[in-house]
């Protein structure tokens, strides 16, 4: 009964509509999900803020490899998109106020904790690869864009692949959507909610391309992470399928470039793939890429040869 008049209070809502109030009310004021929410903080703050910083202002020393790709100059650059890239924490959040409404707070909590070590977990994983080399991309001026000022100012933007934009809107899909599973929702009610959450993901995985915050070279890579952090909920014909969906709305690609872009992603995945059969850590296989792709890039500088980068 109690279940059913929680589903009725959400009926006709969004996740999106739900507001991030209530997981800062609770959250942090259980232990189980306090824990992994510290975690979470730490690994951020270690994994991502210091570790880029720091080379930026010389305490450590990485390469930092351009990895744009010819292909990127298709998309065109959407400043009027910044308001979805900066929605990207919010999008993982307001997850966490729908279970907590829809299944209360003693069964949502545990999930709640899971999510923050799983993003946790994405965190340190990627960072083994940016302690390899750090990745970055050419970024047009923010212009009078306050969004895009503030991206800017706080992002030295070293850390590109593989990209946690895409991998972490790819863990609040797919985690979540094995939640309303567990939790025994109906086919249709989970319909709705997946798919929103679904669509959320690609519109801010176009996003990071639109706004040159990543190459089409990146997103691949954090696709091919996620497949070995959640071989449970995230699969290959996922992640194809994700691929293929991008910018299927959009009509600011020509039709041409469109095709060239997702054929492009579709080739480094599986060249992931085809190159991870062999290695029994899945970092391997990108910071190969990433040396190759270096090496590729010198040598066409230097006029040594024609061949079009990464291919």
């Amino acid at each position: 009964m109690e279940d059913s008049l929680r589903k009725k209070k959400l009926e006709g809502k969004k996740i999106k509509d739900l507001g991030i109030l209530i997981p800062y009310l609770t959250v942090p004021f259980r232990l189980k999900s306090l824990k992994c929410l510290c975690k979470y903080l730490i690994t951020v703050i270690r994994d991502f803020f210091f570790l880029q910083f720091s080379v930026k202002f010389g305490w450590k020393k990485i390469e930092v490899i351009n990895v744009d790709h010819y292909l990127d100059k298709a998309i065109p650059f959407r400043p009027d998109k910044s308001d979805i890239y900066l929605d990207f924490i919010h999008f993982w959040i307001r997850p966490f106020t729908f279970i907590i409404r829809r299944f209360g707070v003693k069964r949502a909590i545990p999930y709640c904790a899971d999510f923050l070590s799983c993003l946790s977990d994405a965190y340190r994983e990627a960072s083994r690869v940016y302690r390899f080399k750090m990745t970055t991309t050419d970024r047009p001026p923010p212009g009078k864009n306050k969004n895009l000022k503030i991206i800017h100012l706080l992002d030295p933007h070293f850390l590109c692949v593989p990209s946690l934009h895409i991998a972490v809107v790819i863990l609040t899909w797919t985690f979540f959507d094995n939640v309303f599973q567990k939790e025994g929702m109906d086919s249709g009610e989970r319909q709705i909610y997946s798919g929103e959450l679904r669509e959320g993901a690609l519109e801010i995985a176009e996003t990071v391309l639109y706004l040159k915050q990543h190459s089409v070279n990146c997103v691949p890579a954090a696709l091919y992470m996620m497949l070995f952090l959640q071989p449970e909920i995230f699969t290959i014909q996922k992640g194809v399928d994700f691929i293929n969906d991008l910018f299927i709305k959009s009509d600011d690609i020509k039709p041409d470039d469109n095709e060239a872009v997702l054929s492009h992603i579709n080739y480094m995945f599986e060249r992931l793939l085809l190159e991870g059969c062999n290695e029994d850590d899945w970092a391997v296989p990108v910071q190969k890429w990433i040396a190759v792709y270096k090496r590729e890039k010198e040598e066409k500088e230097n006029g040594e040869t024609d061949l079009p980068q990464s291919r």
